[in-house]
């Protein structure tokens, strides 16, 4: 009989750490920019409790004709079921990445400082592109809600102006032979990718997400791809209550062989 429990408490944590376990899902696209250069981007979503973090990627092969604002990735959309209510948390350099150019504050010019760009990406909750409701962006085609459209994940401003504005800190292909013109030559870029963080993903596993696109310059008037790929899952329990019921089960284990050590 105590066998059998055991056996079935170690079943049920098992289907609970899987249950548990965030699966990543990527939605990736490809398109033709302007003078007719392919641009390519992937945005990988995972969820973590309530926790919604996104990695967008500028993945295309090469920078040969791609390094002016219209084939410069600078925002992406998507949607989740529903309202949620997602609340920007950060916004941070990928790994390898850095930012390209130099940085003007106060009117001094000098190195773009630290990874956390926060203060140069927008999230809003609206009707976008391809039927998304959910955007996030480093141009002024998104609004941030803040006073003056600043950015809102939570990092200091790196570079004038303060507002969401033109094709700053667009993201570029971290691909070799990049030569700024066409606007970019005196902005700074990030080369490859960007994560951010969002909370109040409660309730929702990668799954739900849907109407993934990439955003190119600085009007929604100009090149959208579409993503595909998806259909990921993830965990719809948030991180605390897994670890309680992990750690109800463990105790009821440790209890069963407590008694048959007794006996």
């Amino acid at each position: 009989m105590e066998l059998n429990l055991r056996a079935a408490l170690a079943t049920f944590l098992a289907s609970i750490s899987f249950s548990a376990m965030a699966i990543p899902t990527t939605f990736s696209g490809t398109g033709v920019g302007p003078g007719s250069v392919p641009v390519a981007a992937s945005a990988t979503f995972n969820i973590v409790g309530d926790v919604l973090t996104i990695t967008l990627t500028n993945t295309s092969g090469s920078n040969n004709g791609q390094d002016v604002p219209g084939s410069t990735l600078t925002g992406l959309f998507f949607s989740l079921p529903g309202a949620p209510v997602l609340i920007p948390i950060s916004a941070l350099l990928g790994a390898q990445s850095s930012i390209i150019g130099l940085c003007t504050v106060n009117m001094v010019v000098g190195p773009c400082s630290g990874t956390n760009v926060g203060g140069e990406f927008g999230y809003q909750r609206a009707n976008f592109t391809g039927g998304a409701n959910e955007g996030i962006a480093s141009s002024g085609y998104l609004t941030s809600s803040l006073p003056g459209n600043v950015g809102n994940f939570n990092g200091t401003n790196i570079d004038d102006p303060v507002s969401l504005d033109g094709i700053n800190f667009g993201i570029v292909s971290k691909a070799s032979g990049y030569n700024p013109n066409g606007g970019l030559a005196s902005v700074p870029v990030i080369s490859d990718s960007v994560v951010f963080r969002l909370s109040g993903a409660t309730g929702f596993s990668t799954a739900n997400i849907s109407n993934v696109s990439f955003q190119y310059g600085t009007a929604l008037s100009e090149l959208n791809v579409p993503g595909g790929g998806g259909g990921g899952t993830g965990s719809s329990i948030p991180e605390p209550e897994t670890l309680l019921i992990l750690g109800l089960g463990l105790a009821a284990m440790a209890a069963v062989s407590k008694r048959r050590r007794a006996h």
